[in-house]
């Protein structure tokens, strides 16, 4: 009795699913990061390969290559795990944003040299930066964002089926699109702090002239502080509106990717 009919190609159906599939969980926030041991990741991606397997053997076949088709066939490997990367980085990339507009915002504080470890690319990161990014996580994890991105993993297979994936120009486009995507995203998140301090910093320089007998170096830097906090933290709204809306979109982005994948 085979209910599955497991065959030799069904076999080579399964890595080319689990190529793909281990592609995504190798890049994707949170699970991807480096902080997460290498086997935690070869179990998750074995455990959704064998859940999306059955569904795929049923619709798709794949003769058993022969002689020098197994070239032909390692490639065909090398190019699922080549789009399961890609998906992967479409919300890492999201993440990347982020983390760039705290970033930017912990500079203009004044944390420039105020760094710690960031868990999930192990650089380091100023504090602001680390502050923004976990609280990314945390809000993409409560709006149950995960599961548009799993949802994004399935429909994969029906969008571009197992051997159909090229790389063409629209989609090298869109990709470059979605990468230039993060220096806007880290400007609309870190607006209402960036402009802030902006503001203050022009005050205090009409101050420093005004007043030359000020030190208005020992006055600016705990008067940026304490106004960036502010601002961060009567934000906060904002930051959960945008992030929202942000992340709802992700299924939306990979099936974009994953319409342009399958042109060819």
């Amino acid at each position: 009795m085979n209910p599955l009919n497991i065959t030799p190609s069904t076999v080579l159906i399964f890595w080319l699913i689990l190529a793909r599939v281990g592609g995504m969980v190798m890049t994707i926030p949170i699970i991807g990061s480096r902080e997460v041991p290498v086997q935690v990741k070869i179990y998750f991606s074995l455990f959704l390969t064998l859940i999306i397997f059955p569904s795929i053997i049923q619709t798709q076949a794949i003769p058993f290559p022969k002689g020098k088709e197994w070239i032909i066939f390692s490639l065909a490997i090398s190019k699922e795990l080549l789009l399961g990367i890609i998906l992967g980085y479409i919300t890492k990339l999201l993440f990347i944003g982020i983390e760039l507009a705290g970033q930017i915002i912990g500079f203009q504080m004044g944390f420039g040299i105020v760094n710690v470890i960031d868990p999930q690319s192990e650089t380091q990161v100023n504090i602001i930066g680390n502050f923004k990014s976990t609280l990314a996580i945390i809000i993409f994890l409560t709006l149950n964002a995960h599961y548009g991105f799993l949802k994004g993993i399935v429909d994969s297979f029906s969008q571009v089926p197992l051997l159909s994936f090229s790389i063409n120009p629209p989609l090298i486009q869109k990709i470059t699109s979605l990468v230039g995507n993060i220096f806007i995203i880290s400007l609309k998140i870190g607006a209402p702090v960036i402009v802030t301090l902006l503001v203050t910093q022009v005050v205090m320089g009409i101050i420093s002239r005004l007043v030359p007998q000020m030190n208005i170096f020992m006055v600016s830097l705990p008067l940026k502080i304490g106004v960036g906090l502010i601002v961060i933290s009567v934000s906060l709204p904002y930051f959960l509106y945008f992030l929202k809306g942000l992340f709802f979109n992700v299924y939306q982005d990979i099936m974009i990717i994953l319409q342009t994948a399958g042109v060819r």
